[in-house]
């Protein structure tokens, strides 16, 4: 199973994504026990306080959440929860997420932004959008996802933004 690792260099944080590997006694001149393998560099992290506590509704100016969520596709009401959250941590302009390409840059380079207690970055953002809601512990899974990208979304707003997912993703297994 992949997870995020930072790494302090220098003085400096970097984000991969790791995954662990357990040896046995004797494997490659290494003592048996659990090994990092990094899969994938995600960037330098930029850290963020949060500078001010305004909740989601307000920052869009929104009267009803149950009836936004209803209204508005996962993708959309994602990318305002990561404009949000940006906002709320004061961010800056420096920074740039591509939705569709599921990137999060500043300049031409990926990073991560570390955020609440998580980290935004082209991993966890992919991880966001792709999602799907499969087993049993899929409601844990997509709420691991928001929590691992740094995003504090309102619990009305998981629900049914997880609704809308499993919804879909039931009627298309049934097409299958």
């Amino acid at each position: 199973m992949a997870f995020l690792r930072v790494k302090n260099v220098n003085g400096q944080k970097y984000a991969y994504l790791v995954e662990n590997k357990w040896y046995k006694r004797g494997h490659k001149g290494k003592g048996r026990g659990p090994r990092q393998k990094v899969m994938r560099y995600l960037g330098r992290v930029y850290s963020f306080d949060k500078a001010h506590d305004g909740n989601f509704e307000e920052f869009k100016k929104i009267e009803n959440l149950q009836s936004y969520c209803e209204s508005a596709e996962n993708a959309d009401i994602m990318r305002e929860l990561v404009e949000w959250e940006l906002s709320r941590h004061n961010a800056g302009a420096d920074f740039t997420v591509d939705f569709p390409k599921k990137k999060v840059r500043k300049g031409r380079k990926e990073v991560s932004i570390a955020m609440n207690e998580g980290c935004l970055n082209s991993y966890t953002l992919a991880r966001l959008l792709n999602f799907k809601a499969e087993g049993h512990n899929a409601g844990m899974e997509f709420a691991k996802a928001f929590v691992e990208a740094g995003i504090e979304v309102p619990k009305e707003l998981f629900v049914g933004m997880f609704s809308k997912i499993y919804k879909d993703d039931l009627s298309g297994d049934e097409d299958g």
